[in-house]
């Protein structure tokens, strides 16, 4: 498999003079248009464990390090991001696994964490990029081990407030529902990579509440914030629901309550241009004359969101709180 992502490692021996640079690793370098934002890179160290700022990019981290120490295998968020995972990766620490260590290691900005590996069985695939060959845990086991990683605390990001769960359960169905949307990982694959690895109970609880139909962690958190609601008031939530109108499908909402005709969709960023916005315009007027309740929301008005929707909940006739 090939692994392309824009950032150009440079090794050290072949900086340009007058380029300037950020350090990835011991012998590799990014030119600093090619870096994480500032924004980015201090929310993520916002929640890092240990506060540790990555300028470069989780990917460009990854092969760095592996090119530096032949024979590891990169894991967990390191490799999901090699297999392109467009979320939650950045901001982790670099995870190599490399049966020649003397020690574990943990890592920072410029070195990886290191471990030997378990014992456990784990896949492995063939990688290349620009030319070097390097080895990834595959897809699944990457996942699992990702999974534990969270569990132990060890990678983390801000994540809302949801009644019943922890942070810690929220992140982890983030991270299962990002890799059933974008890898196209099955239940049943993650349950046999995750095969004497962790928790079974947990496991199950887990994806039974998983969904391969979030197009991004927020979703995800729309998802639990609404169906918690839903269980609450005794209604049921749907995903990704289409508005068909004259026989042409305007629309897919990504949750709809069917009961009380209420059409919920998360906005994100490409939503703020200029053509995407006369285009929502149109369909919330459509929406509206097919009988929605339309219930749209950014990152900053999702509670605001939530709070609508209780509203309309309790004023239904069957809306009484269980």
């Amino acid at each position: 498999m090939n692994v392309e992502f824009e950032a150009v490692l440079t090794h050290a021996s072949q900086r340009t003079a007058g380029m300037e640079y950020r350090r990835v690793s011991g012998q590799r370098y990014l030119p600093v248009d090619h870096c994480r934002e500032q924004w980015q890179v201090e929310l993520g160290a916002k929640h890092h464990p240990r506060g540790v700022l990555y300028w470069a990019p989780a990917a460009a981290r990854a092969v760095a390090h592996t090119v530096e120490r032949p024979g590891a295998v990169v894991g967990g968020f390191s490799a999901l991001a090699l297999y392109g995972l467009p979320f939650l990766v950045e901001g982790a620490d670099t995870l190599l696994f490399c049966a020649t260590a003397a020690r574990s290691a943990v890592g920072g900005e410029h070195s990886p964490t290191v471990r030997r590996p378990s014992r456990a069985p784990v896949s492995t695939w063939q990688l290349h990029h620009r030319g070097v060959a390097l080895r990834a845990a595959a897809p699944a086991d990457a996942v699992v081990q990702a999974l534990q990683q969270v569990k132990k605390g060890e990678h983390r990001w801000g994540v809302v407030d949801v009644a019943g769960r922890q942070p810690s359960e929220i992140m982890a169905l983030q991270l299962v529902d990002c890799a059933r949307r974008f890898l196209g990982l099955s239940v049943r694959e993650i349950q046999v990579a995750a095969r004497g690895k962790l928790d079974s109970r947990w496991l199950k609880s887990l994806l039974a509440s998983s969904s391969c139909r979030a197009d991004s962690p927020k979703e995800t958190e729309m998802r639990l914030l609404v169906t918690a609601l839903a269980d609450r008031y005794g209604y049921t939530v749907e995903e990704q629901v289409p508005l068909i109108v004259d026989g042409k499908v305007v629309t897919v909402f990504d949750l709809a309550i069917p009961e009380l005709k209420i059409a919920i969709m998360y906005d994100g960023a490409h939503h703020l241009e200029w053509k995407q916005r006369k285009k929502d315009s149109s369909i919330t007027i459509k929406m509206t004359m097919a009988g929605w309740t339309p219930a749209r929301c950014a990152s900053e008005t999702m509670f605001e969101c939530i709070r609508l929707i209780e509203g309309l909940m309790q004023k239904s006739s069957a809306g009484q709180p269980g």
